[in-house]
């Protein structure tokens, strides 16, 4: 056989947030084709609000971002920054070519879910990531329907339960079909096992990790200049920045020449 599995999983997993950006695949679920029966569970550390939204900036050099400017209310990042100059000047020409490299720039909204999957409960918690425009609405229903009847979904002594039917949609991605609530309450574990199962899921700031902004304009530079020369390295690599041995004097002057190498690809995208 002449293709490689394991290049292939590589391909795949750097096309993955959870892998790429340093997340905890084991705590991540995957739904497969078919009828599931998940329960959300109670996030102990977030009890009022289960649902856990991320913004992304995706496919950045091949890679993925937390934005900070969207999670932390940080000055605008190197990849927002970017981002807005393109809108800025879609706005002012009306060029096209603008408004689509914004749309690939700019943050994107994830939402995270911590269920247990009915079958798999000995799995503890996991995370299932959804769309915020179809899954991520349709759930806030269900949630809502059930609050104005007075009950809480996510309880963990009689809550109810979600069955979810995933099939093949647009591109062939996999996406919930059909999302129904289960209207027979029940608990989430055996009585014994429920402090267990919610102690058990991982917070979602270890799922993934902010990168320095540093390494963030590093992989701006290389998205928007994919034909420089490897062997410039005046602009050093994200592996160099990741690094502890560089001084600070010599991390600034390569930020700094990052900074003009962003802005001379802007200007030429201008052009």
């Amino acid at each position: 056989m002449a293709i490689n599995l394991d290049k292939i999983n590589e391909a795949i997993d750097r096309l993955d947030p959870t892998k790429s950006n340093g997340g905890n695949n084991k705590s991540i679920i995957k739904l497969d084709e078919g009828e599931h029966q998940i329960r959300i569970a109670p996030y102990k550390h977030d009890l009022e609000m289960p649902f856990q939204e991320l913004w992304f900036h995706f496919g950045v050099a091949g890679r993925t971002f937390l934005c900070p400017t969207k999670m932390k209310g940080d000055p605008p990042d190197p990849i927002c920054e970017f981002a807005t100059k393109c809108w800025d000047q879609f706005t002012k020409t009306n060029d096209d070519s603008f408004k689509e490299m914004f749309k690939q720039m700019a943050a994107k909204l994830r939402v995270y879910v911590p269920v247990v999957k009915r079958g798999e409960e000995d799995q503890g918690i996991r995370w299932w990531s959804i769309s915020p425009r179809t899954t991520y609405k349709d759930i806030l229903n269900h949630v809502r329907s059930a609050l104005r009847q007075n009950v809480d979904i996510t309880d963990a002594s009689e809550g109810l339960d979600l069955v979810v039917t995933m099939a093949h949609g647009f591109n062939n991605w996999l996406v919930p079909e059909n999302i129904t609530t289960v209207l027979k309450p029940s608990p989430l574990a055996a009585k014994k096992d429920i402090p267990t199962i919610i102690d058990s899921v991982t917070p979602v700031n270890e799922l993934f990790q902010f990168t320095p902004v540093a390494e963030m304009k590093l992989a701006l530079d290389k998205h928007i200049n994919p034909n420089a020369d490897d062997s410039d390295s005046s602009a050093g690599t994200a592996k160099d920045f990741s690094s502890n041995t560089k001084s600070n004097t010599k991390v600034e002057a390569e930020e700094d020449n990052v900074s003009e190498k962003i802005g001379e690809a802007f200007d030429k995208l201008l052009r």
